[in-house]
């Protein structure tokens, strides 16, 4: 009898074999039965997808609007023969091709502000990796954060910034503003991100293109696959610790580098991003319109 003729139980039961005495039944329940929504399915959602899949969801919302493009490549999980393709259906193909009983809901449209409410349920866990490089990707983050609230569930988000990878967790069952008002409605997409993301957590080689972007803010930001994996590494164990309600570091930031590091060397990198960072404020305020 072929793999995809077995009957759903016996399929899922031989798939998950190898997760036996690593996971706990509690954990493999609330891997099938989670509803998890990945909004944006590029370099950090697209990285979210396999590991979850892999480890046992059965039940994902993928939702993006945009095509791969041959620079995705060096980062995210598509092929040459899919340039061109809507990421999000891509990712819905691959989940199929490893588990064919998993149920994948595809929004090709992305995250729409006017009916991201009505795709949302009570119960679902949200992976929020809107890219957020354009004003109409600032209004579908904000949009996301503001249905979730409204729904009272946890958002991840993520950004793979250089070499580190930073995570944060909105519990709206808790919470009450969307993005705990840290960003204005009237927020340009790289005040969005520096209200998101605390400088401290940059790594130093980030910080020459964000100085750059100052005076070319159209210039894209450099990502690494090292990165985007490392989100992998982290996903699964992560929303498992957030689905079955254990605590968890509210605010979490890795370089894959710095275990790599000499001591000595580490403390050079510190001094560095200190240096770089007092830079990158000046050329901020200096760029900063007069209102004399």
């Amino acid at each position: 009898m072929s793999v995809v003729a077995a009957d759903p139980a016996n399929f899922y039961a031989s798939f998950i074999e190898r997760n036996e005495g690593l996971l706990t039944t509690d954990e493999q329940r609330a891997l099938r039965t989670r509803r998890f929504v990945i909004a944006g399915c590029g370099s950090t959602g697209g990285a979210c997808v396999m590991p979850l899949i892999r480890s046992g969801a059965e039940h994902l919302v993928l939702l993006d609007p945009g095509e791969y493009e041959l620079n995705n490549l060096n980062r995210q999980d598509a092929t040459v023969a899919e340039l061109g393709q809507n990421k999000a259906i891509v990712q819905a193909r691959h989940v199929l091709a490893v588990n064919p009983f998993a149920e994948v809901e595809v929004h090709a449209e992305g995250v729409l502000p006017a009916t991201i409410g009505g795709l949302l349920r009570p119960g679902d866990i949200v992976i929020d990796a809107v890219d957020v490089t354009s004003q109409s990707g600032l209004e579908a983050k904000l949009a996301l954060h503001s249905a979730a609230c409204a729904l009272r569930l946890q958002v991840l988000t993520a950004y793979d910034i250089a070499t580190t990878q930073f995570l944060e967790l909105f519990d709206y069952r808790h919470e009450r503003q969307p993005l705990r008002g840290l960003v204005p409605l009237d927020a340009t997409p790289d005040e969005m991100l520096r209200a998101l993301i605390p400088l401290r957590a940059l790594p130093r080689r980030v910080f020459g293109v964000l100085q750059r972007r100052v005076s070319e803010p159209d210039r894209s930001m450099p990502q690494l696959m090292m990165t985007s994996s490392l989100l992998g590494a982290l996903v699964v164990p992560y929303l498992l610790r957030v689905a079955l309600d254990r605590r968890v570091r509210r605010r979490l930031w890795l370089d894959v580098e710095q275990p790599l590091r000499p001591r000595r060397h580490q403390l050079l990198e510190l001094v560095g991003r200190l240096m770089w960072i007092s830079r990158l404020w000046w050329a901020l305020r200096k760029a900063q319109p007069s209102h004399a």
